[in-house]
C-alpha cells in the first residue's frame, strides 16, 4: 500500500512534465524543424531541439518499467513472506554456526 503512495507521490510531478514534453513535441517541434530547414539555426540543433522531449520521455518510460517492476516485485514479496523471509532464514541459520 505505501508503493502505491509512493508512485502517486512521483506520477502527478511526472504527468505534468510529460504534458509540458508533448506540448513542445506539437507546438514547438514543427517550428524548429522550419526553421532548421529555412537556415534560421543549425539544422542539426533544430533536429536537437525538436527531439529531445521525445529522448526525454523515453528515458523515463524506461525508468518507470523498471521501477515499476521492482515496486511490485516487493509488493508481492512483503505481502507473501516468500522470498524476503527466506533469505532472512538462511542469513540467520549462517550466523548461528
Amino acid at each position: 500500500m505505501i508503493w502505491r503512495a509512493i508512485l502517486l507521490l512521483f506520477a502527478v510531478p511526472a504527468a505534468v512534465i510529460a504534458g509540458i514534453c508533448v506540448a513542445w513535441l506539437i507546438l514547438a517541434g514543427p517550428v524548429l524543424l522550419v526553421a532548421g530547414s529555412l537556415g534560421w539555426i543549425r539544422r542539426d540543433l533544430a533536429l536537437d531541439l525538436a527531439i529531445m522531449p521525445a529522448e526525454f520521455l523515453a528515458v523515463c518510460a524506461a525508468l518507470e518499467a523498471v521501477f515499476r517492476l521492482i515496486v511490485s516485485r516487493l509488493d508481492d514479496e512483503l505481502r507473501t513472506g516468500g522470498w524476503i523471509s527466506f533469505w532472512w532464514r538462511y542469513w540467520w541459520s549462517r550466523l548461528g554456526r
